[in-house]
């Protein structure tokens, strides 16, 4: 199944955002470590400062992303989620 985003149930300053996902599950994402291991884009840097990091959306496609460009895969995004 290729799993996207429905709904951001919330956002939290420790850079952890919940999920609602097409299955109907609310899935807990820890994006600290994607943005540590991405961290030598221009895109990416902007997301430590959290005020940015809040003004996450969704896109038509079920994606998190910034008004940067920066985003991730929904369906990777499942995979480094835990059910909440």
């Amino acid at each position: 199944m290729l799993h996207y985003i429905t709904n951001i149930v919330s956002i939290a300053d420790d850079y952890t955002v919940v999920c609602r996902f097409n299955s109907g599950e609310n899935r807990q994402i820890a994006l600290k470590p994607l943005l540590e291991q991405l961290d030598k884009t221009p895109e990416i840097q902007q997301l430590w400062n959290t005020s940015y990091f809040q003004k996450v959306s969704l896109d038509s496609y079920g994606t998190l992303t910034w008004d940067n460009g920066a985003d991730f895969c929904p369906d990777v995004l499942y995979n480094h989620s835990v059910p909440v």
